[in-house]
């Protein structure tokens, strides 16, 4: 099975400073990352998240502005209320937060704020990913 890591960066991000090497496997899954620099992408990227059906879903969302959410905000709830798998949200603060405007049936199974960088939260997500994979497994 695949662990899917979704990273939400706009085109007019400034990008990590140094991209963070990422693990071929987590917990015996492999690592599969998708990047979208907007919110119909993201949408895509979670309704291909469908069909692949990954054993868990990382998303990394970045600050988005009030009409994108107006405009692509019921399409994304969509697309979470439908993934196949729990999914793990990172963000920078609550106010990125895709729970907090989309408020989605089915919230994370954790919610990563980390204010220090998204490496940080991506590190602390993928243990939380292995944790939860090695629990279920046994």
């Amino acid at each position: 099975m695949t662990i899917l890591l979704i990273r939400h960066t706009p085109s007019n991000a400034v990008p990590d400073a140094s991209p963070l090497p990422l693990p071929a496997r987590v917990a015996g899954h492999r690592l599969a990352c998708r990047d979208c620099d907007s919110l119909p992408a993201l949408v895509r990227c979670l309704q291909r998240a469908q069909r692949s059906r990954p054993a868990l879903v990382l998303i990394a969302t970045a600050a988005v502005d009030a009409p994108q959410w107006a405009r692509y905000g019921q399409a994304l709830r969509t697309a979470l209320e439908d993934l196949p798998a729990p999914y793990i949200e990172m963000a920078s603060n609550d106010d990125d937060a895709l729970d907090e405007h989309l408020h989605p049936q089915h919230a994370p199974a954790a919610r990563v704020v980390c204010s220090s960088g998204r490496q940080d939260a991506c590190r602390l997500s993928l243990a939380i990913a292995a944790h939860r994979l090695q629990a279920v497994e046994g």
